[in-house]
This record gives structure tokens, sequence and C-alpha cells, in this order.
């Protein structure tokens, strides 16, 4: 069998396996038809709390959707409550501040607890030191979990052994069947905190006062999401969440980063436009021109005498008419030396003299000057220069 005749016949038999492979997968394979919710409403793909709003709406509150927190500033805070996208403590430096400002106007806060309550979570928005343990009651270390990343599905936590996937929470005349491994942690309980426990009396909810406002911290966020919300027992959580004196609800709907532009906006926008004015009016001033400014009087024509002066003027704003004097001197010089081959070998003295044969009504002074100038000092002076100039140039 020859080299080409033993190739072929490799690759036959490679594209034989791969489409017997392939037939036998398809022959034998399991199909599963999967249904994936797609919402037609876009809301509910970039809404976390969509469904909670519009849940409150129904219930008589008052509503309003944030995307980031640094809209806090001009909200009243008396009797309106906040609801917050992240754990509490995951956010930005300027929006822990806004929160801590938030609280101190009487605002109220509901959010899930922050996973590990250190350092400045600790010290600004949760001074009770508690923490929420996802996985605490499926047997899974909560040192495995980490907190920069989202929490695990529903199906992950409902594989995982341990006690049955359900708490329940008993609360006023009823008990509400709520789905989660999450519970609230604090080494120790501060007194000042109020908890409300399952009926195995793992703490779920917690509530402490701070400065003029108040904190509400939950094991899990996912009890208010869109499609948790469609149990009716998760549904009735916010209701009895909220205190009857509330008279807004803000809903963070997104965790979005306004920048620290925006929010200096916000703090002073008439301070920004003057500025923004401002730095149009110093850029308009230092764009070059291209010819001065002259007034449009209705004639069909300009003379010429005010052609020349209005140049003039605009000329020696601008540069002192350094420009024109150099041209001015290019031309008479260019003339004399045409006039006398010899010029440049000339002393000063005897350019001098040739000056004042040329020029005899000027006196030695002024021409002493014309030869030596090289920079004016006054608008005056151009005039002298000019005048010079000309009759230099008619003797010529």
């Amino acid at each position: 069998m020859s080299t080409g005749s033993r190739e072929r016949w490799w690759i036959t038999l490679s594209i034989a396996i791969v489409l017997g492979a392939g037939l036998w997968w398809l022959l034998t394979g399991e199909y599963v038809d999967e249904h994936i919710p797609w919402p037609d409403n876009p809301a509910l793909r970039t809404e976390t709390f969509h469904m909670t709003q519009r849940w409150l709406e129904a219930n008589g509150f008052e509503t309003h959707a944030l995307s980031h927190l640094q809209d806090l500033d001009p909200l009243p805070a008396r009797n309106s409550l906040l609801i917050v996208h992240d754990d509490l403590g995951r956010q930005s430096e300027l929006e822990a501040l806004q929160l801590s400002s938030w609280l101190k106007r009487g605002g109220r806060i509901l959010a899930n607890a922050p996973l590990r309550a250190t350092g400045s979570e600790q010290n600004i928005l949760s001074p009770a030191g508690i923490s929420r343990c996802p996985f605490c009651l499926s047997g899974f270390d909560p040192d495995d979990y980490d907190s920069a990343e989202n929490d695990a599905s529903e199906e992950d936590q409902a594989r995982r052994p341990g006690e049955p996937f359900y708490q329940r929470w008993p609360v006023a005349d009823t008990s509400l069947r709520l789905r989660s491994h999450a519970i609230l942690q604090a080494d120790p309980w501060p007194a000042e905190v109020t908890r409300w426990q399952s009926e195995r009396e793992n703490v779920i909810f917690a509530r402490y006062a701070q400065d003029d406002g108040e904190v509400t911290l939950m094991a899990d966020r996912r009890w208010l999401g869109n499609w948790e919300l469609l149990d009716a027992d998760h549904a009735a959580i916010i209701l009895k969440l909220i205190d009857a004196d509330i008279e807004r609800v803000y809903l963070q709907q997104r965790s979005a980063g306004a920048g620290l532009l925006s929010w200096l906006w916000r703090q002073a926008p008439v301070l920004w436009t003057l500025a923004a004015l401002l730095l149009a009016v110093w850029i308009w001033s230092r764009i070059p021109r291209l010819g001065p400014i002259i007034e449009e009087d209705g004639r069909a024509g300009l003379q010429m005498r005010e052609q020349l002066l209005a140049s003039a003027r605009f000329d020696w704003r601008h540069n002192q008419a350094r420009q024109l004097l150099t041209a001015l001197r290019e031309t008479h010089l260019d003339r004399l030396q045409r006039r006398f081959p010899d010029w440049k070998r000339l002393d000063r003295a005897a350019r001098l003299d040739r000056l004042a044969h040329l020029c005899p009504n000027q006196p030695a002074e002024a021409l002493a000057w014309f030869l030596d100038l090289r920079q004016l000092a006054r608008r005056e002076q151009l005039v002298d220069f000019v005048r010079i100039h000309q009759q230099l140039m008619h003797a010529l």
C-alpha cells in the first residue's frame, strides 16, 4: 500500500469513528425538556425588587425605585423605609456615609445582613456585630463561602444534606414558611437587638436602633426577589416587617455606583453650572481669531482706510504689531539692497548718511530710531515708523 493510500485510509477511518460515535450518542442519549422562564417585562430581569415594589403599591404604599444610594440626600427620611440591594457593609465608603446620614435623619433600613461583620461594616452600619450564615442549616461550612460571589442557587441549596429546606417563622397569628438555609448570628447577641426566630429557634430577622433611625437585617435577601415573591408566604414577609407608621418605601433595584461627579453635581448644581459657563467663556477668550471684529453698519462695503485702521488696532492689541513691523522692515530693507548693492557691508554711520539723502526732511534722531527699531513700546511709535517707511519707499 502506497503512502497516499494509507493516509486516505486513516482519514476515512477517523471520519467513520466520529460519525459512529455521534450516531450512538443521538440514539442512546436521554432528552429532557426544561422550561427556562424569560419574562416579557424587562424590569423583571433588571430590577431585583420589581415584584416587591408592585406588591407594596397594591397594598397602598407609596414606593420609589433607586438605582444607587447617592440619591438619598434630597429624599425625606422620617417615616421612610429603604430596602438595600447588597449586603449591609458591601457598599462603598461614600454609600456607607449616605446610609449613615439616612439613619441620622430618622430613616429606616431593611437589608441583608453582612456575611462577616468586621471592620467598617461593624463600625459604621452594623455596630451590633450581626452577620449571616448562608448555609448553616445545610451542614455546609460557611468558611468555604466566598463573599465576593453571589449566593448559590436555590437548587444547589436544596440538594445539600441536613435539615429541611424550609423554615417556619411564627409571627402574629400565623406561621410563614420561608425557603432558605440561612440564619443570623452574633456572639453575643446584644440586649438592645430585637430578634425574630424560626420554630427551631434560629434567628432569621433582627432589628436595632441606630442614631435616630432603625436597621432591620434579614438572613436571606432572596425572600424579596421577583420569583420568590410568587410564594404567598414570602410575599407576606415584607408586610410583616413594615411598621404601621411607614409612609413611603424606597427600593434600591440594582447595585450601580453613580460616581463622584454625579454626587457633586447633586450637591451644588448651580455652582457647577456657573463653573461650566466660566470655563466656556475662558475657552472662547483663548481661541485665536482670524481677524478684527467690525460691527456691520449696513453699508455695502467698508473703506480701505477703515479696514487698515481696524487691522492695525487688532494687530496691536494681540501682538503689539510685531508681525506688521517685521513685514515693513523686510520690505524697505529689500528695496534698499536693490538701490544700494553694498548696503549690507556699510557701517551704521554710512547707512544713516544714505537714509538722510533719501529723507532730507527727517531729523537724524528719527532716522537713527527708524534704523535701530526692533520692537514698539507705544502705539504712537507705529504711526511714526509707518510715516518714515512710506517716505522712504517713495524715495526709493
